[in-house]
């Protein structure tokens, strides 16, 4: 009998006090193009900040900044880092794959690029993060300056160049 009541206890406790892992169902995904740009409003493990932004190459790669350097994720594995992300796309075409051109060079000519928030957007050939990172790639790629900043404006949030005259909203996920 004690045996009995020792079983039904554990077996209790197991099922009262273990929560069940969430199981979450698969969150659509939708179709990128080159310059799209994919803003999270909380940074991974790798970024560590309050806002995170990447911007999608012609090989659907996106590239982005963070304290280790800059980084090539696949579009899958992104979305996979992050719990929420807004996809903005360029109005046009030509420009966005311009911008995403020029991202694809700043990351193979300067991939170890260290992570420095509070630095010059002008600058190219050193330190970075993720927002100057995008607006490099559209202001040297496509000679579109998101939201008019100058050139010796530091520290932008990546929400800040959520430009409606060049950008849209393709919608969260």
């Amino acid at each position: 009998m004690k045996k009995l009541i020792t079983g039904i206890m554990t077996f209790l406790a197991v099922f009262l006090f273990i929560k069940p892992k969430k199981v979450l169902a698969p969150r659509s995904q939708p179709e990128v193009k080159p310059g799209d740009l994919l803003f999270s409003p909380l940074g991974q493990k790798d970024s560590f900040y309050i806002g995170h932004v990447g911007i999608v190459t012609e090989d659907m790669s996106v590239i982005h900044s963070i304290p280790k350097g800059l980084k090539k994720d696949d579009v899958d594995h992104f979305f996979g880092k992050f719990k929420r992300l807004s996809l903005y796309r360029s109005k046009s075409e030509e420009a966005g794959t311009r911008s995403a051109a020029f991202a694809l060079h700043l990351y193979e000519s300067n991939t170890k690029a260290p992570y420095r928030f509070f630095t010059k957007l002008k600058e190219t050939d050193g330190e970075q993060y993720c927002t100057k990172l995008v607006w490099q790639a559209y202001y040297y790629g496509a000679g579109i300056n998101l939201k008019k900043f100058p050139l010796y404006a530091r520290a932008i949030h990546p929400e800040f160049v959520k430009d409606s005259r060049h950008l849209y909203k393709v919608g969260s996920y």
